[in-house]
């Protein structure tokens, strides 16, 4: 099943701008962009949101929930 942005934050209990805010940081992208421009989440985005809005119930950063998910590339 794929989600707009209304969709999914009206399924997830959070504002549309909530969802647009956390594309903008980087820290859930939508699975694709429509040609209408709109963004569109799929089952795996929607896993992905549920563990954020988990950790940010138990109080977590987002700048620390984006290390979580998001490893910086390794150097060598």
């Amino acid at each position: 099943m794929e989600y707009t942005v209304q969709k999914l934050g009206k399924l997830a209990g959070i504002s549309a701008r909530t969802l647009r805010y956390y594309d903008e940081i980087g820290i859930l992208k939508p699975a694709r962009i429509n040609s209408s421009g709109y963004r569109i989440y799929g089952q795996k985005e929607v896993d992905l949101l549920q563990q954020i809005l988990f950790y940010r119930e138990l109080g977590v950063s987002l700048e620390n929930i984006k290390k979580l998910f998001i490893p910086p590339l390794l150097t060598g």
